[in-house]
């Protein structure tokens, strides 16, 4: 499965990010961020602030050299391991879409797919909640 983005579609509602904080972190955490990264795009002289999204494509995972970073065999979506973690930093450094995070643990946080949710058989809290269709999920 892999969780597309189409930018065009985007209305830079900010759902996704809002939806993905939700789904991951408690509203009494004091480094509470999305996994989901916010970027500006400015075409014709409108601004739209569109969400960049892990594309599950691997590379952060063969950059880690402690193995904290996986691929998850149900659902193709690469996942990471933060007690596995050393906060190098290697995976962010060759990210193309530049969403990973580290917390302030310096672990990683990067995009799940919502992997608990779709383990009971639900969307992805972006996909959920994006009006716009311009995030979705594929298998």
């Amino acid at each position: 499965m892999k969780i597309t983005f189409d930018k065009e579609k985007c209305v830079g509602c900010y759902a996704c990010y809002t939806a993905c904080i939700a789904a991951h972190h408690s509203p009494e955490e004091e480094d509470a961020a999305s996994h989901r990264s916010i970027q500006k795009m400015i075409e014709k002289d409108f601004q739209k602030n569109i969400c960049a999204g892990c594309i599950h494509c691997g590379i952060c995972m063969e950059a880690c050299p402690e193995g904290a970073i996986y691929k998850d065999e149900k659902y193709g979506l690469i996942l990471a391991d933060q007690e596995k973690c050393v906060g190098c930093r290697k995976c962010q450094s060759v990210c193309p879409k530049g969403v990973i995070h580290f917390n302030c643990d310096g672990r990683i946080e990067k995009c799940d797919g919502c992997i608990e949710r779709l383990r009971q058989g639900r969307e992805p809290a972006c996909v959920r909640v994006c009006c716009a269709g311009a995030i979705e999920m594929n298998n």
